[in-house]
């Protein structure tokens, strides 16, 4: 059961005083409790060996996250209330998509994490997870609809792992994956023509240097899939913690204060599969790099691929990033 689903069961508490929560003990963590508190939020209880770190520990409160160490806490489970002490984290929304969200990531924090886990590795596991939710203070980076598209080729992908792994550090990147002699740069359009916007960089990369250009088509649907539902389906294909850290940082640093409305929209994924395609670079209409004065820079200009000749990935004979698709 997962730690949102653990989290619905349970019952806001009855008592309106501050730290107080219901809460349910996690089998494969057993320092650490999913709880409850009187707004209805959901909370994350954490267990430490005491180390005096707390002392040089600064509370959090953040727009969505307040995150407190060392306090008294009244924690009722099976009808049975007891004082301890942990570290609390709570997410403040009652939104289910976030909340699942939330526990999503509070739960790759929770596997960086010991029985005997003191307040010091604590404190450093701490660091990236809060990172992750300063960002959503920030203005967006990517429209909803690009995100969705580099996260639809990665779940489309023989092996996601290698796409997270090459998939950029920050949004304004040139390109979107990024292997070094093998890069992949994601273009969508809910127009359903091919028509997208290139640099010129893009389209001219050094001569030993290879790009494909993945094409896909998207159409918001009511009865499509979201953002939060492609990480669903790449958190149940066995990927390393690590690169589902990476993957829900990203998420967090592109969507930023949009998060909320932005995990609500859909799209057609039968669409977006039927309609997937790759193009070399070197087949696509261009403006040459020659013909772009010296001075001149950051040239962008659109070309259609409706007439150009789609490639398949797996007869390229790589075993990098292109092989991954």
């Amino acid at each position: 059961m997962s730690l949102f689903e653990t989290f619905l069961e349970l019952d806001i508490p009855t008592v309106e005083k501050e730290n107080v929560f219901n809460a349910t003990s996690l089998s494969n963590f057993s320092f650490a409790k999913v709880a409850i508190n009187n707004d209805g939020y959901p909370v994350v209880l954490i267990s430490s060996v005491p180390d005096g770190t707390h002392l040089l520990q600064k509370n959090i409160r953040l727009t969505y996250i307040e995150l407190f160490h060392n306090v008294e806490c009244s924690v009722s489970e099976k009808s049975s209330a007891k004082l301890s002490r942990f570290s609390v984290i709570v997410f403040k929304s009652t939104e289910r998509h976030l909340q699942s969200y939330f526990l999503e990531i509070a739960e790759l924090l929770l596997t960086k994490l010991t029985a005997r886990t003191t307040q010091k590795e604590l404190l450093t596991a701490f660091n990236s997870f809060v990172e992750i939710f300063r960002a959503l203070s920030q203005p967006p980076s990517k429209t909803v609809q690009g995100l969705w598209s580099e996260l639809f080729v990665i779940e489309n992908s023989t092996d996601p792992m290698v796409l997270i792994n090459h998939w950029h550090r920050i949004p304004e990147e040139k390109f979107d994956f990024n292997a070094d002699g093998e890069k992949i740069e994601v273009k969508s359009s809910t127009s359903m023509n091919r028509i997208h916007i290139f640099s010129s960089d893009q389209l001219n990369p050094p001569d030993d240097k290879e790009v494909l250009i993945a094409s896909v088509f998207t159409k918001q649907s009511s009865t499509g899939i979201s953002i939060y539902g492609l990480i669903e389906r790449l958190s149940n294909k066995n990927i390393k913690e690590e690169l589902l850290d990476k993957l829900m940082t990203l998420v967090s640093r592109t969507l930023g204060n949009s998060l909320e409305q932005s995990l609500k929209i859909k799209y057609d994924y039968e669409l977006a599969k039927e309609s997937l395609r790759y193009y070399s670079h070197r087949d696509i209409s261009k403006i040459e790099r020659i013909n772009i004065p010296e001075r001149v820079s950051e040239v962008k200009y659109k070309s259609d691929l409706t007439e150009t000749e789609a490639i398949n990935p797996n007869e390229l004979n790589s075993n990098s990033l292109f092989g991954a698709l």
